[in-house]
């Protein structure tokens, strides 16, 4: 009977103590959706995906896979904090305005728009930057121009204006080609005329996506487009394009070099709710630039998996984008250049309007998550 009476109770503590690690399963952690476009500008991600637990000893934070390119767990210091659901949306305006909707919480796309979207009210903040460059001029195979100097002489020897694409108005390279475009005094727009009634000397098209513009090429809607990767090398693969310039070299000479691209962003509610896990994800980031940098021929491998573009693309453009896994003082001189740049371009319409740069960064970006989570990782990763 005590022996009886012994295993009884030992039973009911078996029952009454949860098991070990119960609260470490996906469905028991937090949740944290995260939105990006799945272009190799925002390859660390993938990169970080795709390492995997050997991330873990060299910078203290890994992604386990539930479900390849959809679903992970983040592990920050040897212990689950989330379970992060990846958004593929898409590029331009549709990043924040899915974050603005609440359809994800944190986002991997362009500057531009989400400053955009900031301007117009949207609680949105940068957090960390993801690359700088990877934008450039292609035009169609047959035309004549090799550089720069060479399409500004076609442009103005030309009958009849040529029509160059673009996918978002705030989007970079349509930015940097419009002012390079007013430097060479040549004259663009969307119409026919420009505003005193002479006629344009190029028409710029709104392609809306990356993925209308080798078809616009093909069909002859475009004469060429200005893109960022992997859209050029892909058209020039393709044999539909000629390679003509980097748009980091356009006029006025230098002032481009280095400019930011896509970034990281987080909508306010998800950095006052989930702020402890949006810095263990930015450790991950950080991690993933780190190892493009240390190795690019994985990186290659893992932006062919990823977009599914074949092997030359992905060496083409990934040759092409300078990744950034920090907040420097480099990068902030080039955001603070660029945001002089939207502000004259009247880009700012709302709540940033008529803003010096420091004042646009207070109130759009917040980088002391990003900060802080750098100052936590392993010293190699810093």
């Amino acid at each position: 009977m005590r022996a009886f009476t012994i295993m009884a109770g030992l039973m009911v503590l078996l029952v009454a103590v949860p098991r070990h690690g119960d609260g470490d399963a996906p469905e028991a952690l937090p949740k944290l959706r995260v939105g990006h476009v799945g272009h190799d500008h925002q390859i660390a991600l993938s990169v970080a995906a795709e390492r995997g637990r050997a991330l873990e000893r060299p910078y203290g934070v890994w992604l386990k896979v539930l479900k390849p390119q959809e679903a992970y767990v983040l592990y920050d210091l040897g212990r689950p904090v989330a379970r992060i659901t990846l958004v593929r949306v898409g590029g331009g305006a549709k990043m924040p305005s899915a974050l603005a909707q609440g359809r994800i919480e944190i986002g991997l796309g362009g500057l531009g728009p989400v400053l955009k979207f900031v301007d117009a009210g949207a609680p949105l903040k940068v957090v960390a930057p993801l690359n700088t460059d990877g934008d450039a001029l292609v035009i169609r195979s047959g035309l004549k121009a090799s550089d720069w100097a060479g399409f500004v002489r076609l442009v103005k020897s030309s009958p009849k204006p040529l029509r160059i694409g673009y996918k978002d108005p705030f989007a970079n390279a349509y930015l940097i080609f419009s002012r390079a475009l007013d430097e060479e005094q040549i004259r663009h727009g969307r119409e026919h005329a420009a505003p005193d009634g002479r006629p344009v000397q190029v028409i710029t098209v709104d392609l809306q996506d990356d993925e209308n513009m080798l078809p616009a090429m093909e069909r002859g809607i475009v004469d060429g487009v200005v893109a960022n990767e992997p859209a050029p090398s892909l058209l020039v693969q393709n044999k539909v394009g000629s390679w003509v310039a980097d748009l980091s070299d356009l006029p006025p000479l230098g002032k481009w070099r280095n400019h930011p691209c896509c970034v990281v962003a987080a909508s306010d509610k998800a950095l006052k709710q989930k702020r402890d896990i949006i810095k263990s994800f930015l450790k991950v980031i950080a991690a993933g630039s780190d190892v493009v940098l240390r190795d690019k021929e994985s990186a290659l491998t893992v932006e062919a998996k990823w977009t599914g573009n074949a092997p030359e693309v992905a060496w083409s453009s990934v040759s092409h984008v300078v990744y950034v896994g920090r907040a420097g003082e480099a990068w902030i001189a080039a955001v603070d250049v660029w945001l002089d740049m939207l502000s004259s371009s009247q880009a700012f319409q709302k709540d940033l309007k008529g803003r010096s740069a420091l004042d646009i960064r207070s109130v759009a970006f917040d980088l002391a998550p990003l900060n802080e989570a750098l100052a936590e990782m392993p010293a190699r990763s810093r």
